[in-house]
């Protein structure tokens, strides 16, 4: 899927968020769930070069 912004193109690059069920419970108009918590990813130890707006820089 290509999106754009301010007319320049880009591929999405969105990771797959993997989850698992704590022990905590909710109740939403009287039913009982239990609620899910994001597994932490270890960031990446190397700097990434990105663009922004035709500039680019490293995190």
């Amino acid at each position: 899927m290509n999106l754009s912004y301010r007319g320049v193109t880009y591929n999405p690059s969105a990771p797959s968020v993997e989850t698992r069920l704590s022990e905590e419970t909710s109740t939403f108009l009287g039913v009982r769930y239990s609620r899910k918590q994001p597994q932490v990813a270890e960031r990446s130890q190397f700097p990434e070069e990105l663009t922004f707006l035709g500039r680019r820089y490293t995190r």
